[in-house]
């Protein structure tokens, strides 16, 4: 892969979470919920792979996490808005 490739990749994730937000958001949680479960039954667990397990863990990021996530950042922006340490310091307090 060439140094450009990533860059492109991450511009066109960047094009399609300004495009579809709450899709791009929904499909990034059940991608990070199927990794983080993969990743623990592999590796921590080792018991017999569930991919029930992994299915239901996925959805959860999609329906739920995802889009809760969205809207709240999204009012936690708004009535908090900036990006100076201290505001960080109290966004990431409040989450």
């Amino acid at each position: 892969m060439d140094e450009a490739a990533p860059r492109r990749l991450w511009r066109r994730y960047e094009d399609l979470l300004a495009e579809r937000p709450l899709l791009v958001k929904a499909l990034t949680s059940f991608i990070g919920f199927a990794i983080g479960d993969v990743l623990t039954q592999c590796f921590i667990q080792r018991s017999r792979f569930s991919a029930f397990r992994l299915l239901r863990l996925a959805s959860f990021g999609f329906l739920l996490h995802g889009p809760s996530s969205h809207y709240f950042y999204g009012a936690l922006d708004a009535r908090i808005p900036g990006t100076s340490a201290s505001i960080v310091a109290t966004k990431v307090a409040i989450d």
